[in-house]
């Protein structure tokens, strides 16, 4: 672990412009991470978003670059061309801090294929940032070489996981060098990337963050039980009784972000939106049209809370709650930033409290609210659902009766008898839900298969 940057194995030019840039005590993660790589040992790291992982990875791979080799020797990848351009723009502003001459790849799907490969022809490349289908185009094309790498970096594996481009991870990770370093940031690590990893690190050292401040201090996080009401209906009620600098209205799929802005549209707001299906020109000018504060609405799915940073976000609502509940940090993350006040609503049905209540195991904390007079107002809290659990924990009529028909008999060994009916009837119980769990996961997978063909 190191306590500062000042460690003898970095760079004296990556010291002098880590402290430039206002880097001067590393957060754990950092801490962790750093010198494990400069150790050239291969990382599995579960961190969450703002915990400092871009760095933490950064700092090592740019360290190990030699400026006087015209070769590739490290690569980055990340899911999404909004993702791969902020880690592009991080590592620019590292470099120029730190007078570091580096050539610096951006390698995106969307973007315009021609022009990336001229600049790569002029000007040799040694650390690539890329998004995985257009690093695999360009490495079986042999566009560059890859063979003399060091350094293989997957940023947000998960999400890499989830939107299915770990294929494309694998036929490239395939024509590494075999001594090639392996590192891989996630906020999750499900089983199946899990045993992704483990065919490319045998033994790899896993460092877990936790974030205890999970969401910002900052932001009143709120849920809001929607019942039998329209959603969309509830949606512009709460952006019309209030006036957010700029509201975030985040759905699951392309198809309902289509939905919800055409319906905020018919009732007169201007609402802009964003999704991977929208082209790269018109994105970057709907963004452009935001900072210039010409929207102050906008819906998008889950692209933009992981990819797109909108400065001055001062409301988001959840209109869904995502399938990865992961998601519901970097939703409510685009609020409340740099110490400025944020708030989040989550809208639910009855039928998603199980998924809350998973919320608040990974931290998140929830305020129960209703709309009164145009006005949100604490309610009862939804825990009162437990003293319903915990009668539902209780014996089913069934047992009930069974109970008392044994007590009425009085026959001796009864207690015994009703302890191992008990026992029976929990136990039966029990392989249900489990099987009921399965079958859920099993769904889950397909779904995501399905979303990633």
């Amino acid at each position: 672990m190191i306590n500062t940057f000042k460690d003898s194995r970095i760079r004296p030019e990556l010291q002098a412009g880590l402290e430039k840039i206002g880097f001067v005590k590393p957060t754990e993660v950092q801490t962790k991470v750093i010198p494990a790589m400069l150790s050239k040992i291969n990382v599995v790291v579960q961190a969450a978003t703002g915990s400092g992982k871009t760095h933490a990875f950064l700092v090592p791979v740019l360290n190990e670059i030699d400026p006087d080799a015209s070769y590739v020797q490290a690569i980055v990848t990340a899911p999404s061309r909004e993702l791969a351009d902020q880690l592009f723009k991080v590592a620019k502003t590292l470099c120029k801090a730190s007078h570091l001459d580096i050539n610096i790849a951006h390698l995106a799907g969307g973007i315009d294929r021609d022009r990336q490969l001229a600049k790569i022809q002029s000007n040799k490349p040694q650390l690539i940032i890329a998004t995985p289908g257009r690093l695999l185009d360009f490495a079986e094309k042999k566009i560059f070489v890859i063979d003399q790498v060091k350094t293989f970096v997957i940023d947000e594996a998960d999400m890499t996981l989830d939107m299915g481009f770990l294929a494309d991870i694998d036929k490239v990770a395939a024509r590494l060098p075999k001594d090639v370093l392996f590192a891989a940031f996630s906020a999750t690590i499900p089983v199946k990337l899990s045993n992704f990893l483990r065919k490319y690190m045998a033994h790899p050292d896993e460092i877990i963050v936790d974030n205890p401040a999970i969401i910002s201090p900052t932001v009143k996080n709120d849920l809001l039980d929607v019942g039998s009401k329209s959603k969309k209906q509830i949606v512009y009620r709460l952006l019309t009784m209030g006036q957010p600098y700029l509201a975030l209205i985040f759905a699951n799929t392309k198809q309902m972000v289509d939905e919800l802005t055409e319906y905020l549209q018919n009732q007169n707001l201007k609402v802009a939106k964003i999704h991977g299906s929208i082209t790269e020109r018109e994105r970057k000018r709907t963004i452009r049209q935001i900072s210039q504060g010409q929207y102050q609405y906008v819906v998008a799915s889950d692209l933009a809370a992981r990819g797109l940073d909108i400065e001055g976000v001062s409301l988001v609502i959840n209109y869904e709650i995502p399938r990865d509940l992961e998601f519901v940090v970097h939703r409510i993350g685009r609020t409340g930033r740099n110490g400025l006040p944020g708030h989040a609503i989550t809208l639910i049905r009855e039928e998603e409290m199980d998924r809350i209540e998973a919320l608040e195991n990974l931290g998140i904390h929830f305020d129960f609210v209703e709309i009164k007079n145009d006005q949100l107002v604490e309610r009862k809290h939804y825990r009162s659902r437990d003293n319903r659990k915990a009668s539902q924990r209780k014996l089913d009529g069934r047992m009930v009766g069974y109970v008392r028909k044994e007590k009425k008999k009085k026959k001796p060994g009864y207690k015994k008898k009703i302890k191992r009916a008990i026992q029976e009837d929990n136990r039966k119980k029990r392989i249900i839900e489990q099987r009921h769990e399965v079958r859920k996961a099993k769904r889950l997978r397909k779904r995501k298969r399905e979303q990633g063909r």
